[in-house]
């Protein structure tokens, strides 16, 4: 058994360039980081805005219906009350949530 020296020293025939990362891994490294920095940015941002549409939604069903001459949405998702519009299309002016190819539009 051999007892570990003081004196840190590499195997005869090694070199010290082969053994550490270097340059091009201190790189890698450094853009792994800051690109999970901005990934956590970014997911915060999003949960953040989520959990205000939420608080928003569960107010407006708290408060009820509106005395503003707001029309409310029916039933069917479109959101508009009159049915079809001037132009000859239904729903709102608004997109539904989710765009053309969301959940709601199957």
């Amino acid at each position: 058994m051999t007892t570990p020296s003081g004196d840190p020293t590499l195997k005869p025939g090694l070199d010290p360039a082969s053994v550490t990362p270097g340059t091009l891994g201190f790189l890698a490294t450094l853009f792994v980081v800051v690109l999970v920095i901005f990934l956590i940015r970014d997911m915060t941002k999003r949960v953040r805005r989520v959990r205000y549409a939420a608080e928003v939604q569960q107010a407006r069903e708290q408060r009820g219906p509106s005395t503003t001459g707001e029309v409310p949405p029916v039933a069917d998702g479109t959101g508009a009350a009159g049915g079809a519009r001037p132009d000859g299309t239904e729903g709102a002016d608004r997109p539904t949530p989710g765009g053309k190819h969301g959940p709601d539009n199957r």
